[in-house]
C-alpha cells in the first residue's frame, strides 16, 4: 500500500547505509518491519532504504530521514515523500540458483550487481551472495560478467587526453592484508611528478587497522565529487581519494560493508572488486601489489601465483595492461601502525627526513620503477634512477601537496607536526637475537584495541622489525593510546612469543 509521508530530517549523522525511521503504525500500515527495505520517492529520485521503527522519534504521518538522505538529496523538513514496498527482485532467484551450485548467466550477474548497488537487497541477502564466493565459487565467464556488471553499476570516469597523456592512465593497487599503508601516499606523487596521470582511489579499513583513505584524510580531504575529481586530475595530474565517495562500482562498496561486518574476504571477490574499481576509473595500466607470507591474506606461494595469473587474465579481457609485484613479507609494511603515524611515515620519506623508513622507500622505488618502465615513460633499466631523482629533488613532496591543496587541504603540514597519542607503553625484549618475523595479525588485534582506525592519534611504533638485531631490555614496540582503558586493553594482548620469532 503506497502513500505519502512528511519528511523529518534527523540529526543522527551519516552512515554507510540509507536509513529511514517510520512510526510503528505507519510501518504496520505499509506492511514492513524493522530491518526490511522500503522504496521512497523524492521528486524524480527513487531510493531503497532500510526501515527502522519507533513509537516516539517520528510521529504518525512522518518519515525520519538520516543525514545521508536529506543532505545528499537536499530534502527540506516537511517535504512530501512517497513510500511503498518494492517489488521482489529477480536477483534473489539468481542468488538462490548459485547457492544450489548452478552457474549464472551474464544477465543474472548484471541484475545482482545493479540491485546491490541500488540497495534493493538487504544485508542478509547480500551476505548469502558473498557466501557463494566460498562455495561453490565462480567460473571465468562469471568472474568477467560480474566484474563488468559491478563496474557498470555506477559511473565510469574518463581521464584520457589530460595533459597530453593520450590514452595512458596508470594506477597501483594492493590486495591488502598487511599492516601499514604508507606506500600509496608516497608512490602516487612520484608517479605523477614523473608525468603519469594517476587517479588513485583507495578504501577505508576492512580487515586492517587503517586503510589508505584513513591515513590520507589526516592531512587532506578525500571524499570528493566526480566533478571535483576531474578538476583535481586535470589541474595536477593525479588524485588520492576515497573510492566510496564516488558512484563508482557502488555494488562493491555495499559488499565491502557486509564483508567488514563478517570480517571475511575471498580471493575471487578481491579480484572482481579491484578490477571493477579500476575499470570505473578508466585505468589503462595497473600495478597489482601481491604481498604474501604468514599472517597476510595470502600465505602460500601457490596462491600468489594463482592471483598473479588471474589478475593478468581478467584485466586483459578489458584491454588493461597489468603488472604485478609479488612480495614475500615477514611483518608489516614499515615501522608504524595507526593513521597519524602512517601518514607521518609517508611524509618523512617525501621530506627526505633522516628518520625515514628505508623498508617503505625500497618498496616504493621498486613499484615506481615497474610503472615508469611498463608505461614506457623511460627505457628499461632507467626507471629506478628516474624515480629516485624525483624523490631526492623534492618534486614528489611538492606534487603531494599540490594534489592535497587541489583536493581542499588548507595547510602544508610537516611530519613533525603530526600529533601522536600522549599515553605510551614500551614492550621490552626478554632475550637477545635477530628478529625473524613480526606477526601482522597480532599487530592488527593490538592496533584495533588501541582504537584504530577511528582514533587516529593512537597506534604502534615498531622499533625492531625483521632483520634487526635486538638485545635483552631493548624496546621492541611502543604503544600509543588516548585513554588508560584503551591502553589497558591493548597491553592485555601483548605476548612477545605471539608477536615475534627470533633467530638466535
Amino acid at each position: 500500500m503506497a502513500f505519502y509521508l512528511r519528511s523529518k530530517n534527523l540529526d543522527l549523522g551519516e552512515d554507510d547505509e540509507l536509513n529511514i525511521v517510520l512510526n510503528t503504525k505507519d510501518a504496520e500500515r505499509l506492511g514492513v518491519r524493522e530491518g526490511e527495505i522500503a522504496l521512497i520517492g523524492i521528486g524524480e529520485v527513487e531510493l531503497h532504504a532500510n526501515v527502522m521503527e519507533t513509537d516516539s522519534k517520528v510521529a504518525e504521518g512522518e518519515i525520519g530521514l538520516f543525514e545521508e538522505i536529506w543532505k545528499d538529496y537536499r530534502v527540506d523538513s516537511g517535504a512530501s515523500i512517497f513510500i511503498d514496498i518494492p517489488h521482489p527482485s529477480k536477483s534473489l532467484e539468481a542468488i538462490s540458483k548459485k547457492l544450489l551450485g548452478h552457474n549464472l548467466k551474464e544477465e543474472d550477474l548484471k541484475l545482482i550487481m545493479n540491485d546491490i548497488g541500488s540497495r534493493k537487497l538487504r544485508e542478509t541477502e547480500i551476505a548469502f551472495f558473498v557466501s557463494t564466493f566460498f562455495n561453490p565459487g565462480f567460473n571465468d565467464d562469471e568472474i568477467y560478467w560480474m566484474t563488468k556488471g559491478m563496474a557498470q553499476s555506477g559511473d565510469i570516469l574518463n581521464f584520457k587526453d589530460i595533459n597530453g597523456n593520450g590514452h595512458l592512465v596508470a594506477d597501483k593497487h594492493s590486495i591488502g592484508g598487511v599492516a601499514g599503508k604508507a606506500i600509496t601516499p608516497t608512490l602516487v606523487p612520484i608517479l605523477v611528478a614523473g608525468g603519469l596521470i594517476v587517479p588513485n582511489t583507495s578504501t577505508r579499513a576492512i580487515t586492517s587497522p587503517a586503510g589508505t583513505s584513513d591515513i590520507l584524510e589526516v592531512v587532506m580531504p578525500i571524499a570528493l565529487s566526480k566533478e571535483k575529481v576531474m578538476e583535481v586530475v586535470k589541474k595536477t595530474g593525479g588524485c588520492m581519494i576515497w573510492g566510496g565517495s564516488l558512484d563508482i562500482s557502488p555494488a562493491d562498496d555495499v559488499i565491502i560493508n557486509v564483508e567488514r561486518s563478517l570480517r571475511i574476504q575471498e580471493f575471487q571477490k578481491i579480484l572482481v572488486s579491484i578490477a571493477a574499481k579500476k575499470i570505473s576509473m578508466g585505468i589503462t595500466h595497473i600495478l597489482i601489489d601481491l604481498p604474501y607470507g604468514k599472517g597476510s591474506k595470502i600465505e602460500r606461494p601457490d596462491d600468489v601465483q594463482m592471483l598473479d595469473r588471474e589478475f593478468k587474465k581478467l584485466f586483459k579481457k578489458f584491454n588493461i595492461y597489468c603488472e604485478t609485484i609479488k612480495r614475500p613479507i615477514n611483518g608489516p609494511d614499515g615501522r608504524s601502525i595507526g593513521p597519524n603515524m602512517e601518514i607521518r611515515e609517508a611524509l618523512r620519506i617525501l621530506e627526505r627526513d633522516k628518520e625515514y623508513c628505508p623498508e617503505i622507500e625500497g618498496v616504493v622505488i621498486e613499484m615506481a620503477t615497474k610503472l615508469f618502465e611498463g608505461t614506457k615513460t623511460v627505457r628499461r633499466g632507467e626507471g629506478k634512477k628516474f624515480a629516485r631523482q624525483i624523490l631526492d629533488s623534492g618534486k614528489a613532496l611538492d606534487k603531494f601537496w599540490e594534489i592535497a591543496f587541489a583536493q581542499g587541504a588548507t595547510k602544508r603540514i610537516k611530519s613533525t607536526d603530526i600529533k601522536i597519542a600522549h599515553l605510551q607503553y614500551d614492550l621490552l625484549s626478554d632475550r637477545d637475537g635477530t628478529v625473524k618475523t613480526l606477526n601482522n595479525q597480532e599487530l592488527i588485534r593490538i592496533a584495533k584495541a588501541l582504537g584504530n582506525p577511528k582514533i587516529k592519534e593512537a597506534g604502534i611504533q615498531m622499533h625492531k622489525v625483521p632483520g634487526d638485531k635486538v638485545l635483552r631490555g631493548e624496546p621492541l614496540i611502543t604503544l600509543y593510546a588516548t585513554t588508560e582503558s584503551r591502553m589497558g586493553g591493548a597491553k592485555e594482548l601483548l605476548d612477545i612469543d605471539r608477536l615475534y620469532t627470533f633467530k638466535q
